[in-house]
């Protein structure tokens, strides 16, 4: 977590300062936003969506956090490379899912070499 500091008017940032100071914004990101339309999923079942990112946005496999647009299913990352990711979706076993379900989800790279940065 960053330091809190207070700087005065006239006062230089030093590269430290910098370092130190701020949090860190990501390198590359890109929002998620896909669809499923594979049909209802059963209780208790799974599925899974490939989503492409745009083309050449990560050098490394990016960080990804995915949710859904139905309370029944619970999204979660199955695989990741610097090209696509692959969501999985499981019923949580009340029932069928819809048969066409939202993917929201954000992907983020923080340096040019590793994703965590």
């Amino acid at each position: 977590m960053p330091t809190f500091k207070t700087w005065s008017i006239g006062e230089v940032l030093t590269a430290s300062d910098l370092n130190t100071a701020f949090s860190p914004i990501p390198l590359y990101a890109s929002a998620i936003t896909a669809q499923y339309t594979g049909g209802a999923i059963a209780a208790d079942g799974t599925a899974s969506v490939a989503i492409a990112f745009p083309a050449s946005r990560f050098t490394v496999a990016p960080i990804v956090t995915v949710s859904t647009s139905d309370a029944r299913l619970t999204a979660f990352i199955s695989a990741v490379n610097a090209g696509t990711v692959t969501v999985g979706l499981r019923n949580n076993g009340v029932g069928n899912s819809g048969g066409t379900v939202t993917i929201y989800g954000v992907a983020m790279q923080f340096t040019s070499g590793t994703a965590a940065g």
